[in-house]
């Protein structure tokens, strides 16, 4: 009976050792993606897929909840310090100069006017200097950079009666934008003739209804349609930014992964956001029939007009942020920018 007992303890002993490891290993990890992602939404699908798998490829040992709807932060602009502290484990979020100027570089207008496959070239390509550029920023900050997680194009959408006379050109139009509160925005509606307003995305339909704005800058067609389609009546479809969203994990939990399961981590969202990449114009395309079909006004432009656009666009906001961003490496990014033509 004694000898049991001891034989017991033993076991207990070891179990209390080796389980609370196996329980850590399997924690379900908190990952935050921004309010505009409602669950429906192409990107918070593809973060879904992407969780999945990484779940399947790890042997569960990296299980990862997302949170929809903004939830786990205040906005998305804190994302970056819950990440750093651990209050969160990972988040996919839109980096500001409130933790580094250089972040101003991922909203800054015009990177890809000819659409969604420039877009990939310069924002996830190999031959792009934007992401090795981002990790070594996210590093300094104190976050593990994991990359980048394509956004859909944002528009300027306007309220019943309230588009500019004519979208076309840098004159003054006499109507009010909204903007987040990243300068780029700002300076790039203000370049084409708007007033700017500056509030969070949460605050803007409402604001749109109640005529406090015109209209909203920064909103991608996708989100006119879940959230303001009954209020959006007229879209200029001008292509201006499309700035993706950054995954970060925080530092000592990525620390804690094994080199294989990094690799995992890595692979399944950059796989995820290519296939994502490779729907958006087909999307993009169904929101637009499904506007019209409502009556909503979209106002587009072609290739050369576009091209033209954006590379004026460049000329009057881009040089405001060589000494944020760097001149050279801006001017290098410009050249890639325009070297793809109609």
């Amino acid at each position: 009976m004694r000898r049991n007992f001891t034989a017991v303890a033993v076991i207990c002993a070891l179990f209390a050792i080796l389980v609370p490891t196996r329980f850590a290993e399997a924690k379900t990890l908190k990952m935050y993606i921004p309010n505009a992602y409602v669950k429906e939404s192409q990107q918070a699908q593809g973060f879904q897929a992407a969780v999945d798998q990484i779940k399947k490829d790890t042997d569960g040992r990296v299980a990862i909840k997302i949170y929809y709807g903004g939830q786990l932060c205040g906005s998305y602009e804190d994302a970056i310090d819950e990440c750093r502290n651990g209050t969160i484990d990972l988040a996919a979020t839109w980096p500001t100069k409130k933790y580094d100027k250089r972040f101003d570089l991922l909203n800054l207008p015009c990177f890809a006017p000819l659409g969604y496959k420039q877009y990939g070239e310069i924002m996830f390509s190999k031959n792009s200097i934007v992401p090795d550029f981002m990790n070594k920023v996210m590093t300094e900050v104190g976050v593990t950079s994991i990359g980048g997680f394509p956004e859909c194009y944002t528009t300027y959408s306007f309220a019943k009666g309230k588009r500019p006379k004519d979208f076309n050109g840098f004159n003054k139009k006499n109507r009010s934008l909204r903007v987040p509160g990243m300068p780029p925005y700002r300076d790039a509606a203000a370049a084409m003739g708007y007033q700017t307003v500056t509030m969070d995305s949460s605050e803007m339909w409402n604001a749109m209804q109640t005529g406090q704005v015109d209209g909203g800058a920064a909103s991608p067609l996708e989100e006119c349609w879940f959230l303001g389609r009954d209020i959006v009546k007229h879209i200029d479809y001008n292509k201006f930014c499309c700035p993706p969203t950054w995954i970060i994990c925080n530092n000592e939990l990525w620390a804690s992964f094994s080199a294989d399961d990094q690799k995992a981590i890595i692979k399944n969202f950059y796989d995820s956001s290519m296939k994502v990449l490779a729907n958006l114009e087909k999307k993009e395309a169904e929101y637009m029939a499904n506007f019209k079909k409502i009556g909503t006004e979209i106002h587009t432009y072609s290739d050369e007009e576009i091209y033209k656009l954006h590379t004026e666009l460049r000329k009057k906001v881009w040089p405001n942020y060589y000494e944020a961003i760097g001149e050279e490496f801006l001017r290098k990014l410009d050249k890639q920018v325009s070297s793809m033509k109609p």
